[in-house]
């Protein structure tokens, strides 16, 4: 069985790039932040990594580049996503009383008419979209919602409260799969 390394927890982007690039049997190693996912790799806990580096609307995602460059990684695959985010809140959430959104930064960047739309909501930089999501179902605070995908929203027990919420709704994200 394959095991990939990715930035995130079940239910992220990096997560559905995996099972539609290489299906449902690669075994999925999470990572807190990218550093970890190349060194899952490095070190031979993972037999490649999933890692986005480009998006439709923010351009290159830095940090997995600037890793790739700086360590003997080859570029296996290529391959673009089409990235939905909503917002989620906790069941019994109202769009009208939320004071917070947390996500991981890219994904606040990708929906920041949104965010200024809604100056209310204060952004709080979490570690990946999914988490985000689980975190805030964790928590209970009908106040705090999270950005994410429909499917950590499902997979966590949120509450859809608004669909399509980035930039553009014809929003991609090209993720490499490397290996060494």
């Amino acid at each position: 069985m394959t095991r990939v390394a990715i930035q995130g927890v079940s239910g992220s982007y990096s997560e559905e790039a995996v099972r539609k690039l290489l299906g449902k049997d690669a075994s999925i190693v999470e990572c807190r932040t990218f550093e970890e996912t190349f060194s899952a790799v490095s070190l031979g806990d993972a037999d490649s990594a999933i890692v986005p580096v480009q998006n439709k609307i923010v351009g290159e995602i830095r940090k997995p580049m600037e890793l790739l460059k700086a360590g003997s990684f080859h570029v296996l695959e290529t391959m673009s996503l089409k990235v939905q985010h909503v917002l989620v809140g906790t069941p019994g959430a109202e769009p009208g009383n939320l004071v917070s959104v947390r996500s991981h930064i890219e994904a606040l960047k990708q929906c920041r008419k949104f965010l200024a739309a809604h100056p209310n909501l204060t952004q709080i930089v979490g570690a990946d979209t999914a988490s985000s999501v689980r975190r805030n179902v964790e928590e209970g605070n009908p106040a705090n919602a999270a950005i994410g995908s429909r499917r950590a929203s499902e997979l966590y027990g949120a509450k859809v409260l608004r669909e399509n919420i980035a930039d553009d709704i014809d929003n991609w994200t090209t993720f490499y799969l490397v290996g060494r």
